[in-house]
């Protein structure tokens, strides 16, 4: 069962979790939640989980896809429960999802409220940015932050000039930041897979020791080749791509 509360004061809405989830329960649920992203724009959710006795398919499978198509459309999520794993789960999506999400136990379920109300939005900075110039077939992408389905709708058209452009591309990649990814943005990244095959050498620049190992991997198994610099040296890396 999932009951469902807004609030016409803000737009704030709560779900109480208790026993099974149904089809019927989920299809009744997600209405309510479209004409209050209608109103809204924007949504905080409180999710609190009394029991949990399962899903079934059908409702998981619409539970996936209405998350993948609205998952821009929550800015912060508190989750409310007792059961351990539910909490590390919760806590591992705060670094996946756009929306800022925080575990709460049910003791703490008036501290879940508050927080939602009192909560900063988050920053609007994009999480990727794109430079590429006129001289060569060099191109830069700075990652900082959380990268969100935006930048990568941002982003790809100016690749894609660059590749029609140029034939072939070299990126430096430095990774100032890395606080996640939402999964849309994460679906649009797979799809522009295609694209390694035009790439000839990348430089990943990173203070961050295990992207640097992921960044040394990665460069056994793509056709392009890859070196890996601390941020201190992103001039030698600059210098790498250029003479390559």
């Amino acid at each position: 069962m999932i009951e469902y509360r807004n609030n016409s004061n803000n737009n704030i809405v709560e779900l109480t979790v208790e026993g099974k989830i149904t089809e019927a329960d989920f299809d009744r649920v997600v209405a309510q939640i479209k004409a209050d992203i209608e109103k809204h724009g924007k949504l905080r959710l409180l999710e609190e989980i009394r029991s949990f006795e399962g899903i079934d398919p059908i409702t998981l499978w619409k539970d996936a896809q209405f998350g993948l198509n609205h998952v821009g459309d929550f800015t912060h999520a508190a989750v409310v429960a007792d059961a351990e794993w539910v909490r590390t789960i919760s806590a591992a999506a705060d670094n996946i999802l756009s929306a800022k999400v925080k575990a709460f136990e049910r003791s703490q379920l008036e501290e879940a409220r508050t927080w939602l109300l009192t909560a900063p939005e988050q920053s609007q900075e994009p999480g990727m940015e794109y430079k590429s110039n006129d001289l060569n077939n060099v191109v830069e992408i700075i990652i900082e932050g959380k990268i969100t389905a935006a930048d990568f709708d941002r982003i790809v058209p100016q690749i894609q000039a660059d590749f029609a452009k140029h034939g072939k591309l070299k990126v430096l990649e430095e990774i100032r930041s890395f606080e996640g990814a939402d999964p849309m943005a994460l679906w649009k990244d797979m799809q522009q897979a295609h694209m390694v095959k035009d790439l000839t050498h990348v430089a990943i620049v990173a203070d961050v020791k295990w992207m640097r190992t992921i960044a040394e991997a990665v460069g056994a198994v793509f056709p392009f080749e890859v070196k890996v610099f601390e941020r201190s040296q992103i001039e030698t890396a600059r210098t790498w791509l250029t003479n390559s």
